[in-house]
């Protein structure tokens, strides 16, 4: 497992964490990671991730509701919400991620944690996203 995907999923795991804990994310994280065996590299890379889906959680929460159609923010699940919402920051604020690898890492993310379906939902959602935020086609 790369690094980053490796960043990608314990940030998933940390956000899933926090909806149920009144712990600061910073504690989250520092558990989460201290249960498995992480890079640096990982780390900070999960650090960078986590802190910005948390800064901007209610701005990435607003533009996923405004592309999903037929559905309410609220029925989406806990886990396929989150990884849109990572997923959509790193989009926003990690021009350096090209976009096919954040959306590929979303959906193979979205079906080992959620549901094979759920793969589809997330890439249709940041595919449009993709469209309005993102001007780069990689």
């Amino acid at each position: 497992m790369g690094k980053r995907r490796k960043a990608r999923e314990i940030v998933l795991q940390a956000l899933y964490e926090s909806e149920f804990s009144d712990q600061p994310w910073e504690a989250i994280l520092d558990s989460q990671t201290s249960r498995r065996e992480s890079t640096p590299e990982t780390v900070e890379y999960a650090r960078l991730l986590l802190s910005k889906t948390v800064e901007t959680a209610a701005d990435l929460d607003e533009k996923i509701r405004s592309v999903v159609e037929n559905w309410e923010m609220e029925r989406i699940s806990l886990i396929d919400k989150n990884i849109l919402r990572f997923a959509l920051c790193e989009i926003l604020y990690f021009p350096d991620v090209p976009s096919k690898v954040i959306v590929n890492e979303a959906i193979e993310i979205a079906h080992k944690y959620s549901s094979h379906e759920a793969g589809k939902f997330v890439n249709g959602i940041l595919d449009r996203l993709l469209r309005l935020y993102r001007q780069d086609s990689n």
